[in-house]
């Protein structure tokens, strides 16, 4: 605020998670969330934006459909674009945003139960909780010592069960649009030894034993 430069929050994946004590999406001009279809909450694409500051919503409002003015039918001001839920969508996501706390309760329960069953293997990294911090374990995250083989050692076996798994992101910095020269460790370092492990909220704890098993024989 005392430089005048706005705060955009990036919530893609952080519905109902808090940072000591307030909701994230609350310390932003603008906080953006996602609603594709593996969030926490989704409507099957797209997404929402939260202000506070009823300028910079009245101007996404107008943005959103076309450009068209708010007061005035079919009079644009500005270039828009067509960023508009359907109603459809809006009640599936008003319905879940009823039920986020269910929603979170169920992920955070199923990220305690792979911690029960990771914890102990070596060369496995859980990801820590800080006590100022409430996480919703979005996706389930690990990170392999032993990257090289272990990761593409788990994600074979567990395909062959019919369990998927994905790698983590690679770096922006390391794709065609903002490629540079630039080194970027802690980056690459995550990129290349993190693994998601299956979330949903209706992942069966028979399902996790059968991750646990997999995982606890290939890096013993």
């Amino acid at each position: 605020d005392a430089k005048g430069i706005y705060l955009i929050e990036d919530c893609a994946e952080a519905h109902g998670a808090e940072y000591k004590g307030r909701m994230v999406g609350s310390f932003g001009n603008i906080s953006c969330f996602s609603f594709f279809g593996n969030k926490i909450i989704t409507t099957g694409e797209g997404g929402m934006c939260l202000t506070d500051d009823e300028n910079l919503a009245e101007k996404m409002r107008i943005l959103r459909s076309h450009g068209m003015s708010t007061k005035r039918k079919y009079w644009h001001d500005v270039l828009g674009f067509n960023y508009r839920m359907t109603n459809l969508q809006a009640a599936l996501g008003v319905a879940q945003t009823e039920r986020i706390d269910q929603l979170v309760l169920k992920k955070r329960e199923i990220a305690h139960q792979y911690n029960r069953a990771l914890s102990d293997i070596e060369g496995v990294v859980i990801a820590p909780e800080m006590k100022w911090a409430k996480n919703v374990f979005w996706m389930y995250s690990i990170l392999l010592e032993d990257y090289s083989q272990h990761r593409e050692q788990i994600s074979e076996c567990l395909a062959q069960e019919g369990i998927e798994t994905r790698p983590f992101f690679i770096p922006v910095h390391m794709q065609p649009p903002h490629l540079t020269q630039d080194k970027l460790n802690v980056a690459e370092n995550l990129s290349r030894r993190g693994m998601n492990l299956p979330s949903s909220i209706s992942l069966e704890s028979e399902t996790v034993s059968e991750i646990e098993n997999i995982i606890r024989k290939i890096c013993a």
